[in-house]
C-alpha cells in the first residue's frame, strides 16, 4: 500500500498472501538464428517482454556475395529461462478500515520460481517497474501504465514441516525437553494460554497438529492418518478463538466459515486464466490446506449441498473433479477442525445428544473426536473464569500458569520433528 510512483525503478520489499500462481513457462532470453545461404549463426539478446525477430542475414559473407539470406530461428541454440507470474494480496491486518485489500503482480524468473504456492504468506524483495505497452495498447493507455514487481528474493513466512530447517541446537533443546514427564501438558497448555480451561480440548488439538500414522496396505488400500475434530458447544466458549490459534500455529492453516464458503470454494473451481484464456483448476480451501489443518467455523450453518463436498476429503483425502472437460483427482491430506453450535443455539439438556447435534450420521462418523463444550451455571467456576478474563483484559497477557507456556516456534519445531 505504501509503494508509490516515486518507487518505480527502486528496490522495494512487500509482504502479502499469494492468491494465484501461473504454471512455470520458458521465456526466451537469447534467440539464435541460422542463415539459409551461408549457414552463419546470429544471436539476438532479448531484454523486453516482446521482441522483433530478425529476418535478413547481416553476416560478412552474405554482404560480400550481395545476397540477403533468410534467417531461421533455432530452438536448440536459443537460451530460455523459467518464468512465472504470481499475484499477491495485502494481508488483512494491514488493510485500513473500510478499504479492500490491494493486489500486486509479481514476475518471477529462474531459481525463484515455484518458491510460493497459493495460500502462502510471503515477503518479496524486488524492483518495482512499469509495464511497457506496445502498439495499439499504448495508444489506448495513453500516459498511464500498469506496474509489476520483478522479484529477486522470495521468503516464506511459515515453512511446511518437511521444509523446516532444524539446527543441532534446536534438536538438543527439543530432546532435553522431551525427557520431562509433563511435556504433553506443557505443549497442550502452550496452544492458546489466554483461553481459560478446556485442557482436554487443547490436548486433542495438539494431537491433531501432530497427526497419526498413514497406512498403505500391500494391496494398495490407504488408511488416513489425519485426525478430524468437531467442537460442538454453546455460544461464548472460545471455539472460534481456538480455531484461529490452530490456523495460525499450523504451517499450512486455512480458516474459513460455513456461511461464507461454498462447496466449490472448499474443493476446487474451474476458472479461465486471464493471461492465456485457457480453462484451469483453482484449488479451494481444503486443497490449499494439503498437509495442514483446515478450520471451518459455523459448521452447522453450511448448506447441505456444500457440506457433502467434505465427505470425500475427510475419508479418502482426495478431491475428484469432472468439470468442463477436466477430469482429475487432487490431494487434500488435511485435518478438518470444525466448530458448530447445537440445533437450538444452546445445548438443550432435555433433548438427546443426537437431537441437539443435528448433523448427518455420515458426517459424524468421519469425525474422530467430538467435544460437547457446555456452559453450565456454576458459581465457583464462573468466578474463576471472570477473574481470568479481567486479568487478561487488564494486563494484555495471560495470568501466571503452572507451566510457563512454550513459544510458538518451539511448538512448531517440536511437532515437525
Amino acid at each position: 500500500r505504501q509503494v508509490e510512483a516515486a518507487h518505480i525503478g527502486k528496490l522495494v520489499r512487500v509482504s502479502g498472501i499469494v492468491t494465484r500462481a501461473t504454471p512455470v513457462k520458458p521465456a526466451v532470453t537469447v534467440a539464435t538464428y541460422a542463415c539459409e545461404q551461408c549457414g552463419t549463426e546470429i544471436y539476438q539478446t532479448i531484454t523486453g517482454p516482446t521482441f522483433m525477430p530478425k529476418s535478413e542475414c547481416v553476416s560478412q559473407e552474405c554482404q560480400t556475395n550481395r545476397q540477403s539470406g533468410r534467417l531461421h530461428l533455432l530452438t536448440r541454440g536459443s537460451r530460455f529461462e523459467r518464468f512465472q507470474e504470481i499475484k499477491i494480496q495485502e494481508m488483512a491486518a494491514h488493510v485500513p478500515a473500510g478499504s479492500i485489500p490491494r493486489t500486486m503482480t509479481i514476475h518471477v524468473r529462474g531459481e525463484a520460481t515455484r518458491a510460493a504456492t497459493p495460500g502462502d504468506i510471503v515477503t518479496i524483495t524486488g524492483i518495482f517497474l512499469p509495464v511497457p505497452h506496445q502498439g495499439f495498447r499504448q495508444i489506448r493507455a495513453g500516459l498511464l501504465s500498469d506496474t509489476f514487481l520483478d522479484a529477486m528474493v522470495i521468503e516464506k513466512e511459515k515453512r511446511a514441516y518437511n521444509e523446516n530447517v532444524i539446527t543441532d541446537a534446536i534438536r538438543d533443546e527439543i530432546e532435553a525437553r522431551a525427557q520431562d514427564s509433563d511435556i504433553y501438558d506443557q505443549l497442550a497448555g502452550s496452544l492458546c494460554p489466554h483461553i481459560y480451561g478446556h485442557d482436554d480440548v487443547k490436548k486433542a488439538l495438539l494431537l491433531l497438529l501432530v497427526g497419526g500414522t498413514e497406512r498403505r496396505m500391500t494391496d494398495g488400500m490407504h488408511i488416513r492418518g489425519d485426525i478430524h475434530i468437531c467442537l460442538m458447544g454453546d455460544p461464548g466458549v472460545a471455539k472460534s478463538q481456538m480455531l484461529k490459534a490452530i490456523a495460525d500455529l499450523a504451517p499450512r492453516g486455512v480458516y474459513t466459515t460455513g456461511r461464507g464458503s461454498s462447496g466449490v470454494g472448499l474443493t476446487a473451481a474451474v476458472t479461465r486464466d486471464p493471461i492465456t484464456n485457457e480453462l484451469m483448476l483453482e484449488g479451494g480451501a481444503l486443497v490449499l490446506a494439503d498437509m495442514g489443518v483446515c478450520c471451518i467455523d459455523e459448521f452447522d450453518k453450511m448448506d447441505e449441498g456444500d457440506r457433502t463436498s467434505i465427505h470425500e476429503v475427510m475419508e479418502q483425502q482426495t478431491v475428484s473433479i469432472a468439470k468442463a472437460g477436466i477430469t482429475t483427482t487432487l490431494n487434500a491430506r488435511a485435518s478438518v477442525l470444525a466448530a458448530a453450535n447445537p440445533l437450538y443455539g444452546r445445548y438443550n439438556p432435555k433433548k438427546t445428544a443426537v437431537q441437539n447435534i443435528n448433523l448427518p450420521a455420515a458426517l459424524l462418523s468421519r469425525f474422530d473426536l467430538l467435544f460437547l463444550l457446555l456452559d453450565r451455571p456454576d458459581m465457583d467456576a464462573d468466578l474463576r473464569l471472570a477473574t481470568h478474563i479481567t486479568y487478561v483484559h487488564t494486563h494484555n497477557d495471560f495470568p501466571p500458569l503452572e507451566h510457563t507456556p512454550l513459544e510458538k516456534e518451539f511448538v512448531r519445531n517440536y511437532v515437525s520433528l
